[in-house]
């Protein structure tokens, strides 16, 4: 049984950690936020080591813009960067630039690795990517470490999780990569729970 997160938020650890069997007992009517899911596309990124320098104004601007939208009225934010910890670094550079030390405090702001987050939640999660588009399709990520570090970043977010990201996932990203996953959850959130409620049919209909 999951109380934390609303349901589309923690569907994406559900198929992807544990085969549907979490039952998410949260309802949507909880939180002030709408949708949970929300995709956000960067176009012509480019990456320096492992800095996306588009994708980390992308993150920035979204955050100070919650921090002036009445709707996040009080909501705490983390941002998690799945690749190192630079991203992370350079988000944290740009929003000191424009919040202050208070601001932080007050929303509890954190930018880093999943790993950091561990046993922890904000309200509203903010992902990068970090990876751009290349000649033809990235390597498969698909890995036990990178699963763990997807599981945990995509299920800390209680109200929101936004996921910004450079590539395409049909073209830039083979079938069953984590970042593809990622991504098409973010665009189609009700559909890894379409998928489970037609498993467990199919599972009655044996019985």
């Amino acid at each position: 049984e999951h109380f934390r997160c609303v349901p589309d938020i923690i569907q994406f650890s559900n198929h992807l950690s544990y085969e549907g069997s979490i039952k998410p007992l949260r309802d949507d009517s909880t939180s002030p936020l709408r949708p949970a899911v929300v995709p956000f596309r960067v176009d012509a990124a480019m990456r320096s080591g492992k800095v996306n320098h588009e994708e980390a104004r992308a993150v920035a601007s979204l955050l100070i813009a919650a921090t002036e939208n009445p709707a996040f009225d009080k909501q705490t934010f983390g941002v998690v960067s799945l690749v190192g910890d630079e991203q992370a670094i350079e988000i944290e550079k740009l929003l000191l630039t424009h919040l202050s030390p208070e601001q932080f405090e007050a929303r509890r702001i954190v930018c880093g690795n999943s790993a950091q987050f561990q046993g922890d939640e904000r309200d509203v999660m903010f992902l990068s990517l970090v990876d751009v588009p290349s000649s033809g399709p990235l390597s498969m990520r698909q890995q036990p470490a990178f699963q763990q570090r997807f599981n945990v970043a995509a299920s800390r977010a209680r109200n929101q999780i936004l996921v910004v990201y450079s590539v395409s996932p049909e073209t830039d990203l083979k079938p069953g990569d984590l970042r593809r996953r990622l991504i098409e959850h973010a665009i189609d959130p009700k559909a890894l729970t379409r998928e489970l409620e037609r498993v467990e049919a199919r599972a009655e209909s044996t019985v």
